[in-house]
């Protein structure tokens, strides 16, 4: 695929991203304000973490790339920019409006999640990989996100999904998918380790987001 068609592509699901974190950030907002059932603080800490995360490989994308390939992965880094200040958002909703502000499963899931990243760590020690190698953050994003929704899908069950837009459901996954392949057509001849991490990272976030799906519809 060539570079201007790759632009062209990269800017229409850029755009279409902003515009998506827009619906997403105020559909969500907005229930949270009438009802936070089924909302999990520990979700939404998770959530922000995996895209600071990416956000740092983005950036690290950045390093060593022509000015042309510049432009798509300038792009990344300013959708995870983005969807960082909309879990900012989230977060801030959910401190104010929750009345139990960390349940159980908030814990359980904490917890495996600092297993995970207790295995992360361990392994990348093991193949002597320094904690900030591109490898090492795409493992620790895939435990911060797919966890928690995991997690959530329990939480569904447990406490309904009231405070559950069914518009964030959706959108969840046209952004995970549409990041998907904005990543995809970034990649320049062959991967780079950054980009690469990002890719794995949001492909396990879309299988994750597909189990809390599954609860969302069922209870």
């Amino acid at each position: 695929m060539s570079l201007q068609k790759r632009h062209a592509i990269g800017n229409l699901l850029f755009w279409f991203q902003i515009a998506c974190a827009s619906v997403f950030c105020t559909a969500q907002s907005l229930k949270m304000l009438k009802s936070t059932q089924g909302v999990s603080l520990g979700f939404f800490i998770c959530h922000g973490v995996f895209t600071l995360l990416n956000l740092s490989l983005s950036i690290a994308a950045l390093r060593n790339v022509s000015d042309g390939e510049r432009v798509i992965k300038r792009q990344s880094a300013f959708i995870y920019t983005t969807w960082t200040l909309v879990l900012l958002v989230h977060i801030g909703i959910a401190l104010w409006k929750m009345e139990q502000l960390w349940k159980t499963i908030d814990t359980i899931s904490s917890v495996t999640v600092a297993l995970g990243v207790i295995f992360i760590v361990g392994l990348a020690k093991s193949k002597n990989l320094s904690l900030l190698d591109p490898y090492v953050k795409a493992g620790l994003a895939v435990f911060f996100k797919s966890v928690p929704q995991v997690s959530l899908a329990v939480v569904i069950y447990q406490y309904g999904k009231e405070g559950l837009s069914g518009i964030w459901i959706l959108v969840g996954h046209i952004t995970i998918l549409t990041r998907i392949v904005h990543l995809w057509i970034s990649k320049q001849e062959k991967w780079d380790r950054n980009t690469k991490g990002s890719f794995v990272s949001e492909v396990w976030n879309e299988v994750s987001w597909l189990v809390a799906t599954v609860a969302w519809f069922i209870f």
